[in-house]
């Protein structure tokens, strides 16, 4: 509840979303029950899709058994679904409008699905201005966002939000939104000595599941996206 700004940054397929989108909710439904959260991904099928896996956790015995309730047997939509304790969840996808609802808590996993998106200034300016002119104002006067993504391009949904001269490192910083956000930044590679997790430069990320061969294609392409996956 003190946190009110984060932003995630880590590459594809290392589970940011498993914790962030779907565990995460959960959790945090558990600990404030009063508190409503609204779920975004660039689609709404992307956003349902995580929605689903948290109402199962949520509704699952052991969570009962943990919190003390579940979900609300008259409300069990995947889209919009409540709790028992009043606690609610919103799915959205990133265009889509969301009005009647305020959250405690504005989550993005993804706002941009793929490099060729990531390229469309027409899609980034819009990813944009759905942020500001629905996403932003749907949340409570003290509530926090949480944008978690894979960095595609310099004028993305984040980069738009970071201070002009950041450069990759993780911390906490005055953004050019006027807000003060906390940012952890997990590189693919390492290129940095202040690594969040401590590695060498040089060391990949998650090397048990993706080895060094699954990125070396990825290093040989000249386009920046290639060059930040």
């Amino acid at each position: 509840g003190k946190l009110k700004r984060r932003m995630i940054f880590m590459p594809p397929g290392h589970a940011k979303s498993t914790y962030s989108s779907v565990h995460f909710p959960a959790y945090y439904l558990g600990v404030n029950p009063h508190n409503c959260i609204i779920g975004a991904s660039h689609t709404q099928d992307l956003a349902e899709r995580f929605s689903k896996k948290t109402r199962s956790i949520v509704q699952s015995s052991a969570y009962h058994e943990l919190y003390g309730f579940g979900i609300s047997q008259d409300s069990r939509a995947v889209a919009a679904w409540e709790t028992e304790r009043g606690g609610e969840f919103k799915a959205a996808g990133v265009g889509a409008g969301i009005a009647g609802r305020r959250s405690d808590v504005g989550l993005i996993d993804d706002p941009i699905r793929s490099r060729e998106d990531a390229e469309s200034e027409l899609v980034r300016d819009r990813v944009w201005e759905w942020y500001l002119a629905d996403f932003r104002t749907r949340l409570k006067p003290e509530g926090a966002i949480i944008i978690i993504q894979t960095r595609w391009s310099e004028t993305d949904l984040a980069g738009r939000i970071l201070p002009e001269k950041w450069s990759g490192e993780s911390g906490e910083f005055d953004c050019r939104d006027g807000r003060h956000w906390r940012v952890l930044c997990i590189q693919a590679k390492c290129t940095r000595r202040d690594d969040p997790l401590g590695r060498s430069v040089g060391a990949y990320l998650w090397p048990e599941w993706f080895p060094v061969s699954h990125w070396t294609p990825m290093e040989r392409d000249p386009t920046p996206a290639g060059r930040r996956s």
